[in-house]
């Protein structure tokens, strides 16, 4: 009777902690795919902004790139606002209104306007992925986890915004300012010295060549050249692989701690990554 009894009990409680577990999972899940949406979404802001800054540097017709990526990013944000849980739904709306804004101005937007309102997009995603990733690693109780991602996570941003602030000074560029010239350099050593620091923190240190070879490049590029539009095309090529690199430790940031706390999420093989070359000589971006 007795053995019964705690046989029973025994069989209950077990249950109780699987599917315990299981809704823990689930949530975990759950709250990591809209982190890939977010992640997605990110990239497609990225590649708005790329097609947008090129469109207003030429000074030539908006509409055929803005209504490309303006259909992918507003259908995303509406999945992404539906699927958000409750707690989450009123910054996922003012994301939706601040991005539908950008979406239907930018073409009246200067080259240094339409940068800094796609970064303070950028950073809002960004937002909504910590706030995620925060909860996730709290309900998983990974303090050692969540103590390493919160030293991470201040270094990531402060890489965005070294960035940003290399990309404005490359709008204000004087071929004959030496200030504008040694700031240059500063915001490079800047950037680089913040790489450096995620690449530290990361459980797989990234191959030499995608920090190594930003300092390389820069120094490839002439910054007394007399034409200086062709020196404002290198550095924002330049500033183009280097958020290209921060992007990519963030995913691998991401997929670790995917993996750590067994959900799904596309990893970024590190030996795989490519970063486009530069091309100091031509006109061309990368398109992504």
């Amino acid at each position: 009777m007795w053995i019964t009894l705690l046989l029973a009990i025994f069989l209950i409680a077990t249950s109780f902690l699987v599917w315990q577990s299981k809704q823990t999972n689930d949530v975990l899940q759950a709250r990591f795919d809209q982190v890939i949406g977010l992640r997605q979404l990110i990239y497609l802001l990225r590649f708005h902004r790329r097609q947008s800054h090129q469109c207003l540097s030429h000074i030539r017709s908006p509409k055929l790139e803005e209504l490309n990526e303006a259909k992918a990013i507003k259908a995303l944000l509406h999945t992404l606002v539906n699927q958000a849980e409750q707690t989450h739904k009123p910054m996922h709306r003012i994301l939706r209104q601040r991005i539908n804004s950008l979406l239907n101005e930018w073409f009246y937007y200067s080259v240094r306007r339409n940068q800094a309102v796609h970064g303070k997009a950028i950073r809002h995603v960004l937002y909504l992925i910590d706030d995620l990733i925060t909860q996730s690693l709290l309900a998983a109780g990974k303090e050692q986890l969540f103590n390493q991602y919160q030293a991470v996570w201040p270094i990531t941003l402060n890489a965005i915004d070294s960035l940003s602030r290399f990309r404005h000074t490359i709008e204000s560029y004087n071929v004959d300012n030496s200030a504008s010239k040694r700031e240059l350099k500063l915001h490079i050593q800047i950037i680089q010295h913040r790489l450096g620091q995620l690449s530290l923190l990361m459980h797989r240190a990234p191959p030499a060549f995608m920090l190594d070879e930003l300092q390389a490049d820069f120094g490839q590029i002439n910054l007394d050249a007399q034409d200086v539009m062709i020196t404002k095309q290198a550095l924002y090529q330049l500033s183009l692989r280097i958020s290209d690199t921060i992007f990519i430790l963030f995913d691998v940031m991401l997929g670790d701690i995917a993996n750590d706390i067994s959900v799904r999420f596309p990893t970024i093989h590190l030996n795989d990554a490519k970063i486009i070359p530069l091309d100091i000589k031509s006109d061309k971006r990368p398109a992504a």
